[in-house]
């Protein structure tokens, strides 16, 4: 989605761009979805995962050989919507994200694509029930790395 808020967000306009400035590349680590459940779109995960198959689409037609590596996002935290964390999301937010990875495997299996789902090597600092921190980060990282080193064994 367009982020109303913040210009140049919106994946399926800036994918392309990155996949042309990027043409030798033969592996697409794919991780959206975390903006997309912001309130202002009143959405939910059978949209966002639409939303990604069309990332995925666009990949395929740029090139049919690239491998990709689908990542579902972390969770938000329990606490995002509160008071001194982020009022762009809500209650509902946090359900979502709960629901996306499943929406995610999904669309790996119908599409053909490598699966991780980030939530379940990290979680979302307790500073902004948002983001990683470096532990996460850390911890992350190393499953991404695993998982590329094994498509490509």
């Amino acid at each position: 989605f367009q982020d109303f808020f913040r210009e140049g967000r919106k994946g399926t306009n800036t994918l392309p761009l990155i996949l042309e400035s990027h043409s030798d590349t033969n592996l697409v680590v794919l991780m959206l979805g975390t903006n997309d459940m912001k309130t202002c779109f009143k959405t939910n995960e059978k949209i966002i995962s639409l939303g990604i198959e069309k990332l995925i689409e666009q990949i395929r037609s740029f090139n049919p050989e690239i491998k990709i590596l689908l990542v579902s996002p972390i969770l938000l935290g329990e606490k995002v919507w509160q008071e001194n964390f982020d009022p762009e999301f809500d209650k509902y937010s946090v359900e979502v994200s709960r629901l996306l990875k499943g929406e995610y495997e999904k669309v790996s299996r119908n599409l053909n694509t490598e699966f991780l789902a980030a939530s379940d090597y990290a979680a979302p600092s307790e500073i902004d029930q948002e983001h990683m921190n470096v532990e996460n980060h850390s911890l992350f990282a190393a499953a991404v790395a695993e998982k590329i080193q094994k498509i490509y064994a």
